[in-house]
C-alpha cells in the first residue's frame, strides 16, 4: 500500500480507479442529496448515501495516522447503524476486513465490494459532514475527487427551519433559529474550504448549487470532465421514472429535477433575520461570492455577540462528530428520548372494519381532505406492542424497535427516512410505546403537509380495546358492508387464502365461513364501540356511502370535528384509469353503487346457507332477508360450522365476540 505521507499522482491509472473514488460534501440542507442522485446515475459511478461511518474511528487521531485493523474495530463500523445504508452483505464486508491490515484497507474493501455489488467500476460517498474532516480523508485516500456543494446559507436557512433538525437540535434554536443556522454554515462551509486548501486543487471541487439547479446538464457535465469520466446524461435525467409530485411532499421527497425558486431569502426571510445572519456569517457570504443582504448589521450586534459567545461555548468547546445530526451534549438536552408530544393529536383516528367491505374507498376519500392524512395499511402497530417487539415487558418502545420496523416490509408504505425512524430512540434510551407511534405519525403527516394523520388498517378492529387504551382520544370509524355482497367479493378475491380461507372450514363450506368471518369482524368492532360511545365511535355503512357520498362524508366529518371538503368526493379526479380489466379499487373509480350485488350475483343456495348462520346480525343491522324459511338441516349445519369455526386454531390468540351463540331463527 503506497505511504499515506505520499501524495499520489491522481492521472496515474493504478490508483485513478481506487475507491473510495470520490466524497460529496457541503453544509446539510444544501442540496447534496440532489447531487448524489445526479452522480449516482452515471452507469460508471455509485455514490453512497450518508452512510457516515469513515471518520468516526479517527477523528481524534492526528491527520494520516491510519489505525490497524482490529476485530473490534470492525465491529464498531459495521454496527454504526448509518453503515447499513450501502446495503452490503456481511460476507462481503467481512471479506474486506478478511483481506486488510489497517483502517484505510478496509474501508477501500467496502466501496470496491460496494462499487461491484451495482456493477460499476467506481465508488463514493455523500455525507455532507465530511467537510469537517477532509484533511484525514485526504491524508488516507490522497486519490480521492472531492466536491464541496455550496449554497446560499440564507436558503440553507429557510430549509434547516422547516427541517427541524442538525442545527434545530440545539438549544438556542429555539431562541434565535436564524443565528443558530448562520453559524452552523458558516462552519461547515469554511472546514470545507479551509480543509480543502490542502490538497491537491485538481482533486476538488466547489459547485455552486444555484449554479447546478440553473444549468444540471452544463454542470454534470463539467463533474464528469473532473472526474475523468465520460460525460452522461442520464445524470441530469436521473428523476424520470421516479417523480411523485403531491401537495406537502418535499422536492427530495418527490424526487424532483433540479428546480429553482424553492426557497428565496430575499423574499422569505425578514429584515432582522438578515441583518442578524449577515452579522454571523457575512465573512463565509462574502468568502463564496453570495451579495450581503443588508447594508448595516448595526441593530443586532448585541443579539450577535451573544449568539456568538453561545456558540464558542457550547459548540467550539464541543466538536462535532461525524454525524450530521449529532450535536454536543451541551448545547441540547441529555441523549435520551424526548419527553411525549402532548400536543399531537395522533393518531387521529382509525378506520375499521371487516376486510372487502370498502375500506380503501372510504380512505381514499377522507385521506383527500386537506387536514387529514390516512395512512397505509399498518398492522405492525398493536402486533408489535402485544408480541414486545422491541419493546419492554412495562411496554417501553427501544432502540431495536425502529430497527424491527425498518425490516417489516409493510412499514416501507409509510415512506419515512430510515434516519428518522432510528433517531426516535436513540441507543440506550427508550420513550413510550404509544408516543413511539405517535411520533410516527406526526412524521407522516409533515410528509403530506397535515397535521392530523389517522390509519386504514381493516383488521384493526380486531385490536379497538387496546388502540383505546393506548390512544383515548383517537376516534374509530367502523365501515359495515352487507355481508352477503362481502361473501361474493371475498369468493372472487385472490388472496381469500390469507383472510377467510386461512380457516379449516373454508374448503368445508366456502360461503358459512365467510359468514362466520364476516360477523366476528362486525361484533367485535359493534362491541368495542359500545364500550367507546357515540364521541370516539362512529359506523358508517357500505351502501349509504356509495348512495350519497356527500352526505355520508359530511356526517363524518361532524363526528370529527373537522369541517367537510368537496375534495373528500372529488378524491378520484386526475387519477382515474379508463382499463376495463382493472378492478374499482385498481382503477381509481368514483364512488359507484352496484359493483356486487348478493340479490341478482349470489346463488339461492349460497343465500340461504349465508342467512342460515348470520341472520340474526342481518336483522340487527336492518339489512333484508332473502329466505323466508330456512329448512331445519339447514341450521343445523350452520350450528356445526359455528362450532368448528370456534375450534379453529387460528383462533389461539384471537377473540371471539361476546355474543357468538348458534343461530336458530
Amino acid at each position: 500500500m503506497t505511504s499515506l505521507d505520499t501524495k499520489i499522482n491522481p492521472s496515474h491509472e493504478q490508483t485513478r480507479r481506487r475507491n473510495p473514488y470520490l466524497f460529496v460534501v457541503g453544509c446539510q440542507r444544501s442540496g447534496t442529496t440532489l447531487l448524489q442522485r445526479m452522480l449516482d446515475h452515471h452507469p460508471e459511478l455509485a455514490v453512497g448515501y450518508d452512510s457516515q461511518f469513515i471518520p468516526r474511528p479517527i477523528k481524534r487521531l492526528a491527520v494520516g495516522v491510519d489505525p490497524p485493523l482490529t476485530p473490534r474495530l470492525v465491529d464498531r463500523v459495521v454496527g454504526f447503524a448509518r453503515f447499513a445504508r450501502l446495503g452490503l452483505p456481511e460476507a462481503a464486508v467481512r471479506a474486506a476486513a478478511d483481506r486488510s491490515e489497517t483502517y484505510a484497507e478496509f474501508v477501500c474493501g467496502v466501496y470496491e465490494a460496494f462499487a461491484q455489488q451495482h456493477g460499476k467500476p467506481f465508488a463514493g460517498e455523500k455525507s455532507p459532514g465530511y467537510c469537517r474532516h477532509l484533511p484525514h480523508l485526504n491524508a488516507l485516500f490522497p486519490w480521492a475527487r472531492i466536491i464541496h456543494l455550496v449554497r446560499d446559507g440564507r436558503d440553507v436557512a429557510l430549509s434547516i427551519m422547516d427541517w427541524g433538525k442538525g442545527a434545530a437540535k440545539l438549544e438556542l434554536f429555539e431562541r434565535e433559529p436564524v443565528a443558530v443556522c448562520a453559524l452552523w454554515w458558516r462552519r461547515d462551509v469554511l472546514a470545507g474550504r479551509d480543509g480543502a486548501a490542502g490538497i491537491d486543487s485538481g482533486l476538488t471541487r466547489v459547485v455552486r448549487y444555484e449554479t447546478m439547479v440553473e444549468d444540471p446538464v452544463a454542470t454534470m457535465r463539467d463533474l464528469a470532465a473532473f472526474l475523468g469520466l465520460p460525460d452522461a446524461p442520464e445524470m441530469a435525467a436521473f428523476h424520470e421514472g421516479k417523480t411523485r409530485v403531491k401537495p406537502g411532499r418535499s422536492a427530495k421527497a418527490a424526487w424532483l429535477p433540479p428546480t429553482q425558486g424553492l426557497r428565496d431569502w430575499r423574499s422569505q426571510m425578514s429584515e432582522r433575520d438578515l441583518a442578524l445572519f449577515d452579522a454571523l456569517a457575512g465573512d463565509a457570504l462574502d468568502a463564496f461570492g453570495y451579495p450581503r443582504g443588508v447594508a448595516d448589521c448595526s441593530s443586532v450586534a448585541v443579539e450577535a455577540e451573544a449568539c456568538r459567545q453561545w456558540w464558542r461555548e457550547h459548540v467550539e468547546a464541543t466538536p462535532l462528530g461525524d454525524d450530521d445530526d449529532e450535536t454536543p451534549a451541551t448545547g441540547r438536552a441529555a441523549r435520551v428520548a424526548p419527553s411525549p408530544t402532548r400536543t399531537s393529536r395522533n393518531p387521529f383516528v382509525f378506520i375499521v372494519g371487516c376486510p372487502r367491505s370498502g375500506t380503501t374507498l372510504l380512505k381514499r376519500m377522507v385521506d383527500a381532505h386537506p387536514d387529514l392524512a390516512i395512512t397505509p395499511e399498518t398492522h405492525w402497530i398493536p402486533r408489535f406492542f402485544r408480541k414486545r417487539v422491541g419493546v419492554t415487558p412495562e411496554g417501553l418502545a427501544t432502540s431495536e424497535l425502529p430497527e424491527r420496523l425498518l425490516e417489516y416490509p409493510k412499514f416501507a408504505n409509510l415512506r419515512l427516512e430510515p434516519e428518522d425512524v432510528r433517531a426516535l430512540v436513540p441507543a440506550g434510551a427508550t420513550m413510550p410505546y404509544a408516543e413511539f407511534v405517535t411520533r410516527i405519525f406526526d412524521g407522516f403527516g409533515r410528509r403530506h403537509g397535515k397535521s392530523l394523520v389517522g390509519d386504514k388498517t381493516p383488521g384493526y378492529v380486531q385490536s379497538m380495546p387496546l388502540l383505546n387504551e393506548q390512544w383515548p382520544q383517537a376516534k374509530f370509524v367502523h365501515l359495515i358492508r352487507d355481508g352477503r355482497d362481502v361473501c361474493l367479493s371475498v369468493l372472487d378475491w385472490d388472496r381469500a387464502h390469507r383472510t377467510a380461507g386461512r380457516y379449516g372450514t373454508w374448503e368445508r363450506d366456502r360461503v358459512s365461513t365467510a359468514a362466520l368471518w364476516w360477523e366476528r369482524f362486525v361484533r367485535l368492532g359493534r362491541e368495542a364501540g359500545e364500550r367507546l360511545g357515540p364521541d370516539l365511535y362512529h359506523e358508517v355503512r357500505y351502501e349509504s356511502l356509495v348512495t350519497d357520498p356527500e352526505a355520508a362524508m359530511r356526517s363524518l366529518c361532524g363526528f370529527l370535528g373537522i369541517p367537510f371538503d368537496d375534495a373528500m368526493v372529488s378524491f378520484h379526479v386526475g387519477k382515474t384509469k379508463d382499463d376495463p380489466t382493472l378492478s374499482a379499487k385498481r382503477a381509481w373509480r368514483p364512488v359507484t353503487a352496484g359493483i356486487r350485488d348478493w340479490r341478482t350475483d349470489m346463488a339461492s343456495d349460497d343465500v340461504v346457507a349465508f342467512e342460515a348462520i348470520v341472520g340474526d346480525l342481518l336483522d340487527e343491522l336492518d339489512l333484508p332477508r332473502a329466505a323466508a324459511d330456512i329448512p331445519s338441516s339447514r341450521l343445523e349445519h350452520a350450528a356445526a360450522m359455528r362450532d368448528a369455526f370456534k375450534k379453529d386454531p387460528h383462533f389461539k390468540e384471537r377473540s371471539l365476540p361476546a355474543h357468538w351463540t348458534p343461530r336458530r331463527s
